[in-house]
């Protein structure tokens, strides 16, 4: 890998390409404008060529990269010349980050599978640029213990065999918000994952907004919505990498990391994605927002299973009866219970 020396200046339009990428990198969202454009001043650009390895397990360091361009692969080394691939890595991504926390050596190596541009920022400059007290340094020192607590979870799941069968899918709703809906969500994945780690998938559909993620303790950076960027051949390794792991065995694919990227989730992309994840794990819950979008009905028509939470108020049971009233697949209910009559519609 090269390097070029770290430089405080820059022309203007390198600058606005530097800021453009920092605003992307979830860990800074947090970040006023005016601390950003002091890091863009302050990135070192480097590169490296197809092949290389750019950091390696068992070195110390004391720099975080950005990748800028091309495509990484993160891997561990077993045993000598056993090596397992535990993430992918695209524009946007980054790697490194516990070096500016800690001062642990490097827990994996990073090779380069194309050609790529990096960003780089070391622990000083971190320390220098963003206030002790900024929600960024917080999210990063939680995402540094995250990631290592993780790492077990992410070679076993890398070691792991892909079901014999297609996931079985619950969808979770209510036409209520404040209902309790993502806390049982989450709560059912968790308590499934007890039983099957690394084996069930929480899917945060419950757009515009990340509750999930907020509710596990987890710092997403990754979601669905960015995976609509990639291109097609890319497709697969965007979602497959923007899935959290949890300590606790259970999965989480974040719909969105900001609001505004509500608009990239389509019935499609839901559908291309589920391709892909059917065939990956044994569970996959859907926690589901209250608004009855395409998505929604999509899923709901898709699901194995769906659990309604209805609040004891005169609207919500007007809500749920329209609900079932909708020509989505015949549905006999019972006190406390619902029972799917016919098979639904499936993603395999």
């Amino acid at each position: 890998m090269s390097d070029n020396d770290r430089s405080t200046s820059g022309s203007p339009d390198e600058l606005r390409r530097r800021f453009q990428i920092l605003e992307r990198v979830a860990i800074f969202f947090t970040l006023p404008d005016n601390i950003l454009h002091a890091l863009s001043r302050r990135l070192a650009p480097a590169s490296a060529a197809k092949g290389s390895v750019i950091v390696h397990q068992g070195d110390p360091g004391d720099t975080m990269f950005i990748v800028e361009s091309g495509r990484c692969e993160v891997y561990v080394e077993e045993s000598p010349g056993h090596t397992i691939t535990i993430a992918l890595m695209g524009p946007d991504d980054f790697f490194g980050e516990m070096a500016l926390i800690s001062e642990e050596t490097r827990t994996a190596s990073v090779r380069a599978l194309e050609d790529c541009r990096l960003l780089t920022l070391d622990r000083k400059t971190l320390y220098e640029t963003v206030p002790a007290e900024s929600d960024a340094l917080i999210e990063l020192t939680k995402l540094v213990e995250q990631r290592k607590d993780t790492l077990p979870n992410l070679i076993a799941r890398a070691r792991m065999v892909a079901p014999e069968q297609a996931a079985s899918t619950v969808a979770v709703y209510s036409p209520k918000g404040g209902s309790g809906r993502t806390t049982i969500a989450v709560n059912m994945a968790a308590a499934l994952a007890r039983r099957f780690p690394g084996e069930v998938l929480l899917v945060d559909l419950a757009l515009p907004y990340n509750h999930a993620a907020l509710i596990s303790y987890l710092t997403p950076t990754g979601c669905l919505a960015a995976a609509s960027q990639v291109p097609p051949q890319n497709f697969e390794e965007a979602v497959l990498g923007a899935i959290l792991h949890h300590p606790g065995g259970m999965m989480l694919l974040p719909g969105v990391l900001r609001a505004e990227q509500a608009d990239l989730i389509t019935v499609d992309l839901v559908n291309r994605a589920m391709g892909i994840l059917v065939n990956a794990f044994r569970y996959i819950i859907f926690d589901l927002g209250v608004a009855f979008t395409d998505i929604v009905i999509s899923v709901l028509d898709h699901s194995q299973r769906v659990l309604v939470l209805v609040t004891p108020e005169l609207s919500s049971l007007k809500d749920v009866g329209e609900l079932l009233s909708c020509r989505l697949r015949s549905i006999s209910t019972a006190p406390s219970r619902t029972r799917r009559r016919s098979r639904a519609r499936s993603w395999s």
